[in-house]
């Protein structure tokens, strides 16, 4: 399991029920509730982000994987919008950013999509975010998605990408052994249960990349890495502007 604004649903490669939904919902709001995951530093950085990018300009901006948009709403607030639309696999999620994101001062649009249709569709934006998501993407299609935004971004635009990362000497077994040791350990106010559900998800679906892997793949759509943010060795912010 992976954010939700900071992020997909925690469900992101099927339609969750109502049931399982607000279930998985429960948990990933104790993880962000106490920082386990560190959307407080990485929220204030995207937000920073977007301020230096934009410098009081208007700008759209794609959030794939909007979730519930709790998260991103707040940060949102102030800045210059032209438009806002947000994408997700999970019709609860979007009923409740609809409500979430209702003081915005611009039109929004909220589509129960996957992330990748929906980037493959997209109308060109300032701002692409994507938060948690990327990484449920094989190497192949993390290509894929860089060459996509590569497309869709207008000049002078932005790609935002909040996820998870190999260390650089970092297999992806290594990985698997120890990002759920580290949840285990660290996570302390979820029951077993809940570590069980997160390490069940994560196992079938984390497909996470070391960071050089990425900036070289989004290069060679056309992409120039910016300076980001890692205040935890697995979690990071990742810049890319048209090159």
């Amino acid at each position: 399991m992976h954010d939700a604004n900071l992020s997909q649903t925690p469900v992101a490669t099927s339609r969750p029920d109502a049931i399982d939904f607000f279930r998985a919902w429960d948990t990933y709001a104790k993880v962000v509730a106490a920082n386990y995951m560190f959307h407080r530093e990485l929220g204030q950085a995207v937000r920073d982000a977007l301020r230096r990018r934009f410098e009081g300009r208007a700008f759209s901006l794609l959030d794939l994987g909007c979730g519930d948009a709790s998260a991103m709403a707040p940060l949102l607030d102030g800045l210059r919008l032209k438009s806002y639309k947000g994408v997700d696999l999970a019709p609860p999620a979007l009923a409740l950013a609809k409500r979430n994101l209702a003081p915005l001062d611009c039109p929004v649009e909220l589509v129960e999509a996957d992330f990748m249709s929906a980037l493959r569709d997209s109308n060109p934006q300032d701002a692409i975010y994507s938060s948690f998501a990327q990484h449920h993407l094989t190497s192949e299609g993390k290509a894929e998605f860089f060459a996509l935004a590569a497309k869709r971004l207008n000049p002078g635009g932005l790609l935002i990408l909040v996820d998870v990362t190999r260390e650089e000497s970092e297999s992806h077994d290594d990985y698997m052994r120890n990002y759920p040791a580290w949840l285990r350990k660290t996570m302390t106010s979820l029951s077993t249960q809940e570590h069980d559900q997160i390490c069940d998800h994560l196992t079938r679906n984390d497909f996470p990349e070391t960071a050089s892997t990425l900036r070289a793949q989004a290069e060679r759509a056309g992409l120039s890495a910016l300076e980001g943010l890692v205040p935890h060795k697995w979690h990071r912010l990742l810049l890319f502007a048209p090159a």
